[in-house]
């Protein structure tokens, strides 16, 4: 049944799941009626000359391609993995964060235990269950909060923020930085969202206070060459901070407002548990991060 499933909700036609049952058309048209009652659900409905989803089937799909490879895995035998001779295939859902973060040095290192390994980053997915499912992804690294909720994730290490200006800025390049001082001050903010408010923000309101935004950009990239040629603040996260630190003349510093740090994690689907490359993989996120933690003095806080 879960195969019937698996197929009409794939093909969204009986004809089409038959054909990739191996099935003739009215086995299948029999197995949806089956499943059509079992569910209390009509699954399909047509619209126009098509048949499409019902809401209860498009929650269903995902689920159901998770527990068929479940089962496939649990049978089948698993193969051995040299990291050293590999050349699998590793798609990973990330942030702007994380990929500057996590994934650049883990590139670097798998360079190196894994020279035949090929990595492919794409954009983090909030649907990333979805991704998974549909074996468009195989793992996903992000906050926290973004992957709250699903079973498979691991967290990896605590990140807290740092405010930055140029290390000549006329007002705030030298001596403690007051609220004040930092307030009086333009601010640029990386958002993906246009001007919204950013995470130094609900704390000032808390506090009655407000910043002046006067630029934001979608990625992380571009920050450091604009705060080194302007006089504008930025508040980021302290592990990109302390790089930009490193090739630009910039000068860092706790904000003068508590800005809440958040977790860094990641997840991956559930079919892969077992799969030794996957859990190889996972062991070398583990690694990043310890080496991240210790590198950086800001993690773990």
């Amino acid at each position: 049944m879960l195969k019937a499933l698996d197929a009409l909700l794939a093909e969204s036609s009986v004809s089409g799941a038959a054909q990739r049952l191996g099935l003739s058309q009215p086995a299948t048209s029999a197995a949806l009626a089956r499943l059509r009652h079992v569910l209390s659900d009509p699954l399909l409905v047509r619209r126009g000359n098509a048949m499409v989803h019902t809401v209860r089937a498009d929650e269903l799909k995902p689920r159901v391609s998770v527990l068929l490879d479940e089962i496939a895995h649990t049978f089948a035998p698993l193969d051995a993995f040299d990291p050293a001779t590999s050349a699998r295939h590793f798609r990973i859902l990330a942030n702007d964060y994380a990929t500057l973060v996590m994934l650049t040095p883990l590139a670097a290192c798998l360079r190196q235990r894994a020279p035949g390994i090929v990595l492919e980053i794409l954009p983090f997915d909030r649907r990333f269950e979805e991704r998974f499912a549909t074996r468009e992804a195989d793992l996903a690294v992000s906050d926290a909060d973004s992957l709250r909720g699903y079973r498979h994730t691991q967290m990896l290490f605590t990140e807290h923020y740092l405010a930055l200006v140029r290390a000549d800025h006329p007002r705030l390049g030298k001596g403690k930085i007051t609220l004040d001082a930092f307030l009086s001050e333009d601010h640029a903010l990386v958002s993906s969202r246009g001007r919204v408010p950013g995470v130094v923000d609900k704390p000032l309101a808390a506090l009655g206070r407000s910043r002046r935004v006067v630029l934001t950009f979608p990625h992380f990239l571009v920050a450091p060459a604009v705060v080194a040629r302007t006089d504008l603040v930025m508040t980021v996260p302290a592990c990109i901070a302390h790089g930009y630190a490193e090739s630009h003349a910039l000068r860092l510093f706790e904000p003068p407002v508590d800005v809440a740090a958040f977790d860094v994690a990641f997840a991956w689907p559930a079919r892969s548990v077992a799969d030794p490359a996957m859990q190889w993989m996972r062991q070398q996120f583990e690694e990043a991060a310890k080496v991240l933690r210790q590198d950086c003095p800001d993690k773990g806080r």
